[in-house]
């Protein structure tokens, strides 16, 4: 008797053909001394609390990547244990994943998290005004969809690290008709893919300042610009990273934080600029 092969083993395959190509893999799991787990509503997250201890420390929060159907909050490598040394306090978010939930619902429930932090910011020993989120991946995606879209409204800076998500329609366009088969997946629902796209929303409100950083993958950097130069034309204050010669999707998510200098550098600065301001 034939076995009937589900859409989620089918999505498994395609991402481990990715896994062998070196396109996407989890980040080495790294992580800080402590870590207290909390639930927020629709999932839970990890709290890394700011190694020096002082209240009101500023709080970065990252979405993990994986294609919208995998990975896990875990997969922080040395950016936990880095920016608690750097005195920030670091939360890592789980969102539920595809098919259980499609990028609308996954973005939502990372502004939930936000929101849920800035609400217990005081108790955990952060800065509810001081609030930066960061994602790889489709973690940047969705972090972006969250930040523009106002799920996620205390956010004072964005950082992207890393997406060809960002426009929907164009990424089919320049890729032949039809989306990569990584993203085919998740986003088989043609008629939502401006609704899914951070770049519909650059000009719907003020948005934070965001760092836009883009690897050597096929076409990243092309996307990355576009998206980019749209928050630029709406108003938003853009900073650049361009890591095409440095890094591969992979590396600019597991090297930060394990380098000093290059991309590191160039998130601490951009964070120590904005967060620190009025």
């Amino acid at each position: 008797m034939a076995m009937k092969i589900t859409r989620r083993e089918i999505l498994k395959s395609t991402v481990a053909g990715s896994l062998s190509a070196g396109l996407l893999l989890p980040s080495t799991q790294v992580q800080a001394a402590s870590k207290r787990v909390y639930d927020y509503g629709s999932n839970n997250l990890d709290w890394y609390p700011a190694r020096s201890g002082a209240g009101n420390a500023p709080i970065l929060i990252f979405a993990h990547g994986g294609a919208w159907a995998l990975g896990n909050r875990g997969q922080v490598g040395a950016k936990a244990r880095h920016f608690t040394e750097q005195g920030y306090n670091f939360a890592s978010v789980s969102y539920t994943l595809f098919p259980r939930a499609n990028a609308q619902t996954q973005a939502l429930q990372i502004g939930e998290a936000v929101n849920w932090i800035h609400a217990n910011a005081g108790r955990l020993g952060g800065d509810p005004n001081r609030i930066a989120l960061m994602g790889h991946s489709a973690g940047c995606h969705l972090s972006s969809l969250a930040t523009l879209t106002g799920a996620a409204y205390p956010v004072k800076a964005l950082i992207c690290n890393d997406t060809r998500a960002y426009d929907l329609p164009f990424l089919a366009k320049v890729s032949g008709g039809s989306l990569p088969a990584l993203y085919a997946p998740a986003f088989r629902r043609k008629k939502m893919w401006d609704a899914w796209s951070p770049i519909s929303y650059t000009g719907l409100k003020q948005q934070p300042p965001t760092l836009v950083a883009w690897s050597g993958g096929h076409g990243r950097d092309k996307v990355s610009k576009r998206f980019a130069d749209a928050l630029e034309r709406d108003g938003t204050e853009v900073h650049r990273y361009d890591g095409k010669r440095r890094y591969n999707h992979l590396s600019i998510n597991s090297r930060m934080g394990s380098e000093r200098g290059k991309l590191t550098g160039a998130v601490e600065t951009f964070l120590s600029d904005v967060l620190s301001r009025s």
